[in-house]
């Protein structure tokens, strides 16, 4: 059944993988879904934030953009592999064409191959189009053991590149960005899950039975060493168009326990191969379509569709000086269905009014206290670690930090500051044509949105020994892209510091000038403490109110 995603799914501890894979032989069946890197990229998109001042427009850039180099070839089978599969999607967002993927699997030296290249273009505004390219290879053994799986992505100007190798105990990662390369040990994931070709084979033989539901646990390459549960329930039969002709389709609803909010509807054939895809996200649903090569990689010769302006959301009223603005109150809420609990952290306090509404208070330079489960050893070291996003490691990051603390007080609070002026003044060319970069990226070249400014601050203040995190939320701007009186979704930093001998969250915004560290138009929706577990940073959780979210503006001061 070839429901997509995009990477092949896969490894760990065979467990129930098992399922008699050896005796099956290889099925057509593939379990995919909507990629999770493509949402979080598109989220990414969607968040305007570069905005600084009163100015009623984004900073203009200070510099031309450095060169990007080429984007990756496509993947292609070596000529000694025999392939077994090779399929070909047209995505559209909005009814527009914005990209194509491309999976395939082959078979050389008693060892199976999986592979997932996708490439989506989108705009944001006047700005132009960003692209962005993910790809995937997954190596197993035909009994279903993982051998190795690997992914690349290009949400920024260069590659990010991590390689996962199965030894009988562990898992070896090794993660290559901007010229510098780590390794890192981590432990297998628990319980049972299927390698790729047996999660196929189990679906398939699921399909075939006649089954209403299935639900089968398995890795992606995508969400690293975490793993998913997919569910597929039968929603009845329909005739689609697809690769010029109609078909008999069988329609599925699908969900899995990464992003439960992101269900899809799936169409296939009766041999149980994907014919269509649609994920809604807001405004920018999705749509996959089965297509032939030539078909997916032309050009529609129309600009790339927007995923900024169409996600903005319209408060119920203007908000005056907004940069000035240092208390605020909002009310959430959710024209259907239950609107989740928001994060009390930082300057943000919620109070939940009922199901579907929720209240959140915002006070500039008020402090949140951390969880005892916040301030354990092995929370401490997660909000200090080095990550594919947050390289704090990093010697161009560890030299930035300790220059960007000189002269700056001694408490972590005032060491903080100075970091969040040194990434507003280092972030050169404010700019909205960078999809989400990581921090080693931003760091060399200077350059990028609210995403850029998060991550480059947070990277810096671990560096500098202080905890940090990401939040993925709104701000209010009177007036941004065309767009007037309107909250945009956008990411800042919250650290870790000693006050009054207590450890507790601040809010760091690297987007705003010097003497501005946030404003109380800030609303966080998510936290992501940027790990390699969690490589969307939160913009899941943006994902369940996108084209859902009112905001009652109650009052301002």
């Amino acid at each position: 059944m070839r429901w997509i995603a995009s990477a092949r799914l896969g490894v760990a501890r065979l467990g129930v993988a098992r399922l008699g894979v050896a005796r099956l032989g290889v099925a057509r069946l593939r379990v995919r879904r909507t990629p999770g890197l493509l949402v979080a990229g598109l989220l990414a998109l969607a968040a305007p934030g570069a905005w600084a001042q009163e100015s009623r427009s984004p900073p203009a850039p200070t510099s031309p953009a450095p060169a990007s180099p080429a984007l990756p070839a496509v993947l292609d089978p070596t000529p000694q592999e025999e392939t077994q599969s090779d399929r070909w999607y047209s995505l559209e967002m909005m009814g527009a064409k914005a990209g194509w993927m491309r999976t395939s699997r082959s078979r050389t030296d008693g060892r199976l191959t999986s592979r997932s290249v996708l490439r989506v273009e989108a705009s944001r505004g006047a700005q132009g189009a960003v692209t962005m390219h993910m790809e995937s290879e997954f190596v197993e053994t035909p009994e279903g053991a993982p051998v190795a799986m690997r992914r690349v992505q290009r949400l920024g100007a260069t590659d990010v590149v991590q390689s996962y190798v199965f030894r009988e105990q562990d898992v070896e990662m090794t993660s290559t960005q901007s010229g510098q390369t780590t390794t890192t040990t981590l432990p297998r994931p628990e319980g049972a899950w299927l390698t790729p070709a047996a999660a196929e084979q189990f679906v398939r033989q699921r399909f075939k039975s006649g089954a209403k539901e299935i639900s089968v646990r398995t890795i992606s390459p995508e969400y690293g060493m975490t793993p998913v549960t997919i569910t597929r329930r039968l929603d009845g039969r329909e005739r689609i168009a697809a690769m010029g002709r109609d078909l008999d389709a069988v329609r599925w609803r699908v969900e899995n326990t990464i992003a439960p909010q992101l269900a899809s509807t799936e169409w296939t054939d009766e041999e149980g191969e994907l014919v269509r895809s649609v994920t809604p996200l807001g405004p920018l649903t999705l749509t996959m379509t089965a297509s032939t090569r030539d078909a997916a990689l032309a050009r529609s010769g129309t600009p790339a569709p927007e995923a900024m302006v169409s996600t903005f959301v319209k408060g119920s009223r203007q908000i005056a000086n907004p940069r000035r603005v240092r208390r605020a109150s909002y009310v959430l809420s959710l024209a259907d269905g239950r609107i989740d609990d928001l994060p009390s952290a930082g300057m943000q306090q919620v109070t939940r009014l009922d199901e579907r509404r929720v209240r959140v208070d915002v006070e500039v330079g008020r402090s949140t206290a951390a969880t005892p489960a916040e301030l354990t050893p092995r929370a401490r070291a997660t909000y200090l670690a080095s990550t594919t996003l947050c390289r704090a490691d990093d010697e161009v990051i560890k030299e930035l930090a300790a220059r960007g603390v000189q002269g700056a007080g001694e408490s972590a609070a005032d060491r903080a500051e100075a970091l969040r002026r040194l990434v507003n003044r280092h972030i050169k060319r404010k700019t909205l044509d960078v999809g989400f970069a990581t921090a080693s990226e931003v760091a060399r070249r200077r350059e990028g949105d609210c995403s850029e400014h998060g991550v480059l601050l947070a990277a810096l203040l671990r560096a500098e020994g202080i905890p940090s995190r990401v939040v993925a939320g709104l701000i209010y701007a009177d007036e941004f892209a065309g767009a007037t009186d309107i909250f945009g979704y956008h990411m800042w930093t919250q650290a870790l510091v000693e006050i009054n001998g207590e450890p507790r969250w601040i809010d760091l915004d690297a987007t705003f000038p010097a003497g501005i560290p946030a404003d109380a138009t800030h609303i966080a929706l998510d936290l992501s403490a940027l790990t390699d577990e969690d490589p969307t940073a939160g913009l899941m959780s943006v994902a369940s109110v996108m084209g859902r979210l009112s905001i009652e503006v109650e009052k301002t001061e």
